[in-house]
């Protein structure tokens, strides 16, 4: 079964850091082998970048994006898609629903 540190491992194999917010990481628990897939084919080049995080009512739309550290070093990095996202999954796992 892939999991978070699957992508961590990809990611650091190929020189690149995974960003991504702490409520992001305790909400992706559970979903980790469907993102695990998603970043996997974000990260070579077969996908639009978007994975769609189930919540309890409806889903977050997150997306994934390279980037580059203010030091230069390359980034995935992982945000909510719309400013609404993030706020719905912090509440998501502030109130234990995730």
């Amino acid at each position: 079964m892939l999991s978070l540190s699957s992508v961590e491992n990809e990611c650091e194999a190929k020189g690149i850091t995974l960003v991504l917010h702490p409520a992001i990481r305790r909400a992706v628990h559970g979903f980790e082998e469907s993102f695990s897939l998603g970043a996997a084919c974000y990260l070579r080049g077969e996908s639009d970048g978007l994975f769609f995080l189930p919540l309890e009512e409806g889903y977050a739309r997150l997306r994934f994006t390279k980037r580059w550290s203010a030091a230069g070093h390359p980034i995935l990095r992982v945000d909510g898609a719309s400013p609404e996202d993030l706020p719905r999954i912090q509440a998501a796992v502030t109130a234990g629903k995730m």
